[in-house]
């Protein structure tokens, strides 16, 4: 009887030996899958035309530009489109039609408005453009201070949160 208990301790220790032996290789398995990089496209000091079948319809400038998961990531982004004569950011992130601005973000119009923030986001597509914190605006002479400004860049119409302006009018302009 004794023998028979000594085979069922070896198998149980077999057992669990060979479970702990599955459990490392799995989690070295593991580790291995998280190393692995999911950069598709990284691009340098790069310039990005966009056009239809009569003209340009956008330029796009970057020192640095990476398409990870889907996810277009840029620095020191300089972007021109249909009615933006220059949008800049320090840092941006593309996804579909949507840009996310991040430091230093400047719009440039082309009827010479400008806006400056720190985080936008601008909707290409619809001609939007989102700012997520406080903002100053420059029309002509005007100078507009607030807080998540939402700018309909082809109507020029804009709504913003805690508005300060100072407003020129008739011969002051």
């Amino acid at each position: 009887m004794t023998k028979h208990i000594r085979i069922e301790w070896l198998a149980i220790g077999m057992i669990l030996l060979m479970l702990a032996v599955s459990y490392l290789i799995k989690a070295k398995n593991e580790k291995a899958k998280q190393n692995i990089s999911t950069k598709e496209v990284e691009v340098f000091n790069s310039i990005t035309i966009e056009v239809n079948t009569t003209a340009v319809v956008s330029r796009l400038y970057t020192d640095y530009s990476v398409k990870e998961n889907g996810q277009l990531i840029l620095t020191n982004l300089d972007y021109t489109g249909k009615r933006a004569k220059e949008l800049k950011s320090r840092y941006g992130r593309n996804r579909g039609d949507l840009f996310y601005l991040d430091e230093n973000v400047t719009l440039l119009q082309k009827s010479g408005y400008s806006y400056k923030a720190e985080h936008a986001i601008y909707d290409k597509e619809k001609d939007l453009f989102y700012i997520t914190s406080p903002f100053v605006a420059y029309i002509n002479k005007n100078i507009i201070k607030g807080v998540n400004l939402k700018y309909d860049i082809k109507e020029e119409i804009a709504t913003a949160e805690r508005v300060d302006a100072v407003f020129y009018t008739g011969k002051d302009r």
